[in-house]
């Protein structure tokens, strides 16, 4: 590292003192659903004192998405139903768009373009998480979370470092090579190092930190690898549907070793055709983009 990239590097570290903390309702919900001694109705009792957050649960919950037979009327039965770490996907689904909210006059990511890369990566981990289940037992709502999350680090750099990470930005158009690239390179970090950051900021397990800070290189995870291999492979799945950040984006390459890892057993144009499926059933989901 040059000692330009470290006084950058320095810089970078010092600014992203500013990450915001998760909204307090929200945190409170993490906090009880991750309380092996809590109840639905301990959960409940606080998502519903945020009217705006409980008519965003239920209408999450009562999409196709998720396939109940019958219309979920109250959190409370949300919860029953769906379990602890759905809420915790729907919580942080209808919570983090609010977090990061563009400010004018930065130079940005096409927000709108940015949260539909993300939901489409948390929707495809979780697909690919439920065909993994035949094989191994994973947690379906983790690899949504960790899709949703895996590059949340590039809008905190663009946010809280937008002086140091313009140049990077710049630097993978102009060079058309992958911006983890570019971002370890310049920067001596990556989206995925920052991305991490956050997760211990908001005190999120390590079992949806680490496939997060590996989703570029998930053979390197020793504690999640499969779940990180998931969610690399979710987001090569967005990839190939033309789902990016940024405008002309160069992607970072597919680790082929990753299919072997998973064994699903179906081809990836059949995983793109369900994936189609997935998104339409997911369509709430994306509503939340066109609200914020």
């Amino acid at each position: 590292m040059t000692e330009e990239s470290k006084k950058r590097y320095q810089r970078i570290i010092q600014d992203l003192g500013q990450i915001p903390t998760m909204p307090t309702i929200a945190a409170k919900v993490m906090q009880i659903v991750n309380d092996p001694h809590s109840s639905a109705e301990d959960v409940a009792k606080f998502i519903s004192r945020d009217v705006a957050l409980t008519s965003k649960v239920l209408r999450l919950a009562n999409s196709a998405f998720y396939g109940i037979p019958r219309t979920i009327s109250s959190v409370n039965s949300a919860i029953v139903i769906l379990g602890f770490n759905t809420i915790r996907s729907l919580v942080l689904s209808a919570s983090v768009l609010k977090v990061f909210p563009a400010k004018p006059g930065l130079v940005r990511f096409d927000r709108k373009a940015f949260w539909k890369h993300s939901f489409m990566v948390g929707i495809a981990s979780r697909m690919v998480a439920q065909i993994y289940r035949r094989k191994k037992l994973v947690d379906m709502e983790t690899a949504f979370s960790a899709g949703l999350l895996h590059d949340i680090g590039k809008i905190i750099l663009e946010q809280f470092s937008n002086e140091d990470y313009l140049p990077v930005l710049k630097a993978a158009k102009d060079l058309a090579q992958p911006l983890v690239v570019v971002e370890r390179n310049m920067l001596g970090m990556s989206h995925a190092d920052v991305s991490g950051m956050l997760v211990d900021k908001w005190q999120m397990p390590n079992e949806l930190k680490d496939p997060i800070v590996y989703h570029h290189s998930p053979l390197d995870d020793n504690a999640s690898k499969e779940m990180a291999c998931i969610v690399h492979y979710a987001n090569h799945l967005c990839h190939l549907k033309a789902s990016g950040c940024m405008e002309n984006e160069t992607y970072a390459p597919f680790m082929v070793q990753v299919e072997a890892v998973l064994n699903l057993g179906i081809s990836q144009d059949d995983l793109l055709g369900e994936l189609e499926k997935h998104i339409q059933e997911a369509e709430p989901f994306f509503s939340l983009i066109e609200a914020n």
